[in-house]
């Protein structure tokens, strides 16, 4: 689907900031956005108002004559404005109530309520932004962590669409000579022999991977990262101190977690649900009761979906047969050893070979600043990779899928078989490319992207 450079017919309008702050902005797109901004504004100028500029009045309800509030009122007219169209903006005081009295006022001059991301929609279907700089506006509203805003940012300045350009200038490049040669076989002698084709191709699908490469799930998503351990090992005391405040009971006794606590916190640079789930009795470490069971097995199924463990030693007992069996039943997930207590206790020993360890004092603070530091890495995300161009996994799986027509087209080529057949493995390895900036998206797709946004947006 290419972008349509129409100008939508209806005019929307949405609240197109967060409620409750000093200011708030309630913003129109579309043909009567500055007629309906002209109707509610007094004084408005007799003259049309300069683009861009902003002009002070109040909003007076024109079916009451009611002033709402004062305003500063902006009209930034087409094709200079973030949608292509006219746009329209009041600036109130930002609350919740406030907001709501303008966009009422907004509705009922003319105006629909935009739907998720429709102006942003717009900005694309007007050609404004491509697909990849429209995903990052939502993006770079959503980002935890300083790591997800500089990812967000760099796709947002156009970078990804930089090398998807240039990917698709290569690509239509070697479909032409092939085509070419097809077409006029007698007049292309400057022609790449099939041989030198396949090669050019097989570069380009190297390149298709190297880009897929840099998807980094947890620098966008959330990742469930699960402590684990026996009784008393410090689980607790190390959740509240990685949360930087009490948040999960702490008491000598064995079994005082029987529940699965949960906290939302960056650590290194992720962002992290950190799960503390209760302790288990390794080694014949007395009897759990009935409730302290039920904790125990719904820890066991949390660590089951978690994206990461942490299977945290008590220094003072050492690393002993119990969590031996826990470790090797966490093959498959990233996982760390975290040998705790390491104020009261003696030095790692006995540990797994190749395991990762990281020697902490929840009670100190020993520790915690490395164990943060080694998160990131375990989540598979670099830590000198900061600010670099990463994709999205709906990148990812457009660029792989180019690649894997790419590479059906080089064992075409190289194998001799016919060359219209590889032909038509080039064009659907530009239709995937396509699909990331918008090109050869089908509307059902465009749906799902912005749906993910919010209003105003």
């Amino acid at each position: 689907m290419k972008p349509s450079r129409t100008p939508a017919r209806e005019t929307i309008a949405a609240i197109a900031t967060g409620l409750g702050g000093g200011i708030g902005i309630v913003r129109l797109s579309g043909p009567r956005a500055e007629p309906i901004v002209a109707g509610l504004v007094t004084p408005w100028p007799k003259s049309r108002p300069p683009t861009h500029k902003l002009h002070f009045g109040r909003v007076r309800d024109p079916a009451s004559g009611e002033i709402i509030d004062e305003v500063l009122a902006c009209v930034m007219r087409a094709p200079r404005s973030y949608t292509g169209e006219d746009v329209a903006e009041l600036h109130a005081h930002g609350g919740a109530r406030m907001m709501q009295r303008l966009l009422e006022l907004v509705l009922a001059s003319g105006a629909r309520l935009a739907e998720p991301g429709e102006f942003t929609r717009r900005a694309f279907e007007a050609g404004r932004i491509d697909l990849t700089r429209a995903e990052a506006v939502a993006e770079l509203i959503a980002a935890r962590t300083d790591r997800a805003l500089a990812a967000a940012r760099s796709v947002h300045s156009g970078a990804l669409e930089k090398e998807v350009r240039g990917l698709r200038s290569e690509l239509v490049r070697a479909l032409a000579e092939l085509e070419g040669a097809l077409d006029f076989p007698d007049e292309q002698p400057d022609a790449r022999p099939e041989a030198e084709s396949a090669r050019a191709v097989c570069a380009l699908e190297t390149r298709f991977l190297a880009l897929a490469a840099t998807y980094r799930k947890f620098v966008r998503d959330r990742a469930e990262v699960t402590l684990v351990g026996r009784v008393n090992a410090g689980k607790s005391s190390l959740f509240n101190a990685l949360c930087g405040e009490e948040r999960a009971l702490v008491d000598v006794d064995p079994g005082t977690t029987r529940d699965v606590l949960e906290a939302e916190v960056e650590l290194g640079g992720a962002w992290v649900r950190l799960v503390d789930t209760a302790g288990e009795r390794l080694d014949g470490g007395g009897e759990a009761g009935r409730v302290e069971e039920r904790g125990v097995d719904l820890g066991r199924r949390r660590r089951g979906r978690a994206d990461a463990v942490l299977l945290v030693v008590d220094a003072t007992i050492g690393f002993g047969e119990g969590e031996q069996a826990l470790w090797q039943s966490l093959q498959g997930t990233p996982r760390l050893l975290v040998w705790n207590k390491r104020d009261a206790g003696g030095a790692p020993a006995g540990l797994p070979e190749g395991a990762c360890v990281v020697e902490t004092s929840a009670l100190t603070g020993e520790g915690l600043a490395e164990l943060r530091a080694a998160l990131p890495s375990l989540l598979g995300i670099e830590a000198d990779h900061e600010g670099a161009l990463e994709v999205s996994a709906r990148h990812r799986e457009a660029l792989v899928t180019g690649a894997q027509a790419l590479a059906r087209a080089a064992a075409i080529l190289s194998a001799g078989e016919p060359s219209e057949v590889a032909a038509v493995e080039l064009r659907d390895a530009l239709h995937h490319l396509g699909r990331i900036t918008g090109e050869t998206v089908d509307a059902e797709v465009l749906d799902a992207i912005f749906a993910r946004f919010c209003l105003g947006k």
